[in-house]
């Protein structure tokens, strides 16, 4: 005889579970953020490198991701997205702020077809089905839209800065960049 699923384990998705580690850490219990960082302190170190391009940045930047967020925890509003993108976006505008600061851009290599820094072992588990969505989101943008999404992101550039490498106007520039971001998330919602 089989017993029926308890109510918590209907709703203990990973993300549940993440928020549920948010609001413990708006109550000020530490362990959360150590759970809440081994969950999530791969994908965002990963973010890190390829944005600041070396292993040092990424650390620190990833350390200040994680204080950051214990910080702003309160700020967090789940109708808005996911516990991961809200890190991932702490991570990505402390990562903007580094590159800006120091006025430089990370080396790219553009003859390699693969990008190291997502090839990486992670520090924690990988959903191989969330890699799979993503890199075939991407594959499916035109290379030109797809290439001013990784500026912007992963580089650091201002929609200006990509105005001034690509030659065309600001207007579409900005249109592409935000058709392009639709696409995206058009392709990754079931």
């Amino acid at each position: 005889m089989t017993l029926p699923p308890t109510v918590g384990a209907l709703s203990s998705s990973p993300e549940s579970a993440q928020q549920r580690l948010l609001v413990q850490l708006r109550h000020g219990q530490e362990d959360a953020l150590k759970e809440l960082y081994d969950g999530l302190s791969g994908v965002t170190y990963r973010v890190c490198l390829r944005m600041l391009g070396t292993p040092e940045d990424a650390q620190e930047a990833l350390q200040d991701t994680f204080v950051r967020l214990a910080d702003r925890a309160e700020v967090y509003d789940p109708s808005r997205g996911t516990v991961r993108t809200f890190v991932l976006t702490i991570a990505h505008h402390l990562c903007l702020e580094r590159l800006r600061a120091r006025r430089s851009r990370p080396v790219r290599d553009h003859d390699r077809e693969d990008e190291q820094a997502f090839d990486l072992p992670s520090m924690a588990a990988r959903d191989p089905l969330d890699e799979a969505l993503v890199q075939s989101a991407l594959a499916g943008l035109p290379d030109t839209d797809r290439l001013m999404l990784e500026a912007m992101f992963f580089d650091g550039y201002t929609h200006a800065e990509i105005t001034a490498r690509t030659g065309l106007p600001l207007g579409t520039v900005k249109s592409r960049l935000r058709r392009a971001l639709l696409k995206l998330r058009e392709r990754m919602l079931p």
